[in-house]
């Protein structure tokens, strides 16, 4: 599979139409078609709903979409790793920053270039379970995640749970709740989930939870980032999420209640996370204790 053609899709995907995605990439809109219907062509199926407004990826689409980022984020992590071995003289912090929390930590990352100017910022987005290998594979120096699994392997600076909010079509439910809405009231409608790349995680928990008001759960489509959900909503989806308030920009969705929920499990836990034994970077180790400071006086 053409790695050019997999950064078209993705970009499609992203951007909602073939003219928006044609503007990013600047290139004309017939050749990014016909790349695309080569792209379908060779897997043998359709990767989008093709309507009057907008480019709506098939679960087809939505499988490879999740897919093909990784694979493209595993290549620029290889060239900016490459790039950090060639450039050994420079001061280089290589960051990654989960999908779940890419709003919530951009202060974080503002704080810090204007902290530390002297420092080159590289930074990777990927799926958490994701950034906890390359963490391993000391590729990145500190991930900006969900709470990892393996939290013996790791340093952590917990920042609490997230609250959580749910975003509901007004199509579904014309009058919005006062103040909250429950688990057993969503369980009555379609719901697009967050579901990590790799392994368990808050899909699961949230499943069991929803279970425990009803046994059939009508779950129309499984999506790994907050920001593809949300352009998927604006697009016309009517259904109901659940994600992390910092990701939910109430302003921008016209058509949709963002509500409370009520009781709400513990499903975001975004964290700041570092290798135990590999902590003696004397610039990593500032910056970890500048984190520590911040996280004391509740201003991260």
């Amino acid at each position: 599979m053409d790695l050019k053609r997999m950064r078209y899709f993705c970009t499609i995907v992203e951007q909602g139409s073939i003219s928006h995605a044609a503007r990013v990439l600047n290139m004309a809109q017939p050749p990014l078609s016909k790349r695309m219907q080569e792209l379908e062509a060779e897997i043998g199926a359709p990767l989008f709903d093709r309507t009057n407004r907008a480019l709506i990826p098939t679960e087809a689409g939505v499988y490879l979409y999740q897919n093909a980022k990784e694979i493209l984020n595993n290549i620029d992590n290889i060239r900016l790793q490459t790039l950090l071995i060639a450039s050994r003289n420079k001061k280089i912090i290589r960051i990654g920053i989960s999908y779940l929390f890419l709003s919530y930590f951009s202060s974080f990352i503002h704080k810090l270039s204007q902290r530390y100017p002297e420092i080159e910022i590289n930074i990777s987005v990927a799926d958490s379970s994701h950034l906890e290998f390359l963490l391993v594979q000391r590729i990145i120096d500190i991930a900006l995640i969900q709470k990892p699994k393996m939290t013996k392997a790791f340093d952590v600076i917990e920042m609490g749970p997230m609250k959580l909010v749910a975003v509901i079509a007004k199509s579904l439910l014309p009058e919005k709740p006062r103040k909250s809405i429950t688990l057993e009231a969503l369980t009555r409608f379609p719901l697009v989930l967050l579901h990590r790349a790799g392994g368990n995680g808050t899909f699961e928990v949230l499943i069991d939870s929803l279970h425990k008001y009803a046994h059939e759960i009508n779950v129309i489509m499984q999506v790994s980032e907050p920001r593809l959900i949300i352009e998927l909503f604006n697009l016309g989806v009517e259904a109901a999420t659940l994600l992390p308030a910092s990701e939910v920009n109430a302003k921008n969705l016209d058509n949709y209640h963002v509500v409370d929920v009520a009781s709400p499990p513990s499903l975001f836990v975004p964290m700041v996370v570092r290798l135990t034994h590999v902590s003696g970077n004397p610039t990593i180790n500032e910056i970890w204790e500048w984190g520590l400071d911040l996280q004391s006086k509740g201003s991260f």
